[in-house]
């Protein structure tokens, strides 16, 4: 009994360990992101407006290129259409652990932002879904 429990909590650890380190994250606000405000996070922006955003990978980027893409979200269509608001490849300073920038939407509606690795299209590094009103 006790080499499954232990075998049980070898496996835990290992998986634990193993899962989410390597992930970015992404921080918005309707502001310029500072080290005093990073950890008050906003999901809803107006019309127009700057939305100002971090992608942190707490390891480093891998690839000296991101792809940022933001997605809108329609729920007029029974399927969930999309429609690709803005994308553009974007080369990072890899010996940072961030890139920040600000974008401007002129419509309402529900969003995905996305980042991926160059090298990588087919894997997101990192999500947000945010509002605009």
């Amino acid at each position: 009994m006790k080499k499954i429990l232990l075998t049980f909590l070898i496996f835990t650890i290992a998986l634990v360990s193993t899962g989410c380190g390597t992930k970015a994250f992404i921080l918005m606000k309707s502001e310029p992101l500072t080290t005093k405000n990073a950890r008050q996070y906003e999901q809803y922006f107006s019309v127009g407006q700057r939305i100002y955003y971090a992608v942190v990978a707490p390891k480093g980027f891998k690839d000296s290129a991101i792809k940022i893409e933001i997605v809108k979200v329609s729920d007029k269509v029974p399927t969930m259409g999309y429609s690709i608001q803005y994308a553009q490849d974007l080369a990072i300073d890899t010996t940072k652990k961030y890139y920040t920038n600000y974008f401007t939407l002129s419509t309402g509606g529900a969003y995905v932002m996305q980042v991926f690795e160059l090298r990588r299209p087919d894997k997101c590094i990192a999500r947000y879904d945010f509002r605009v009103k």
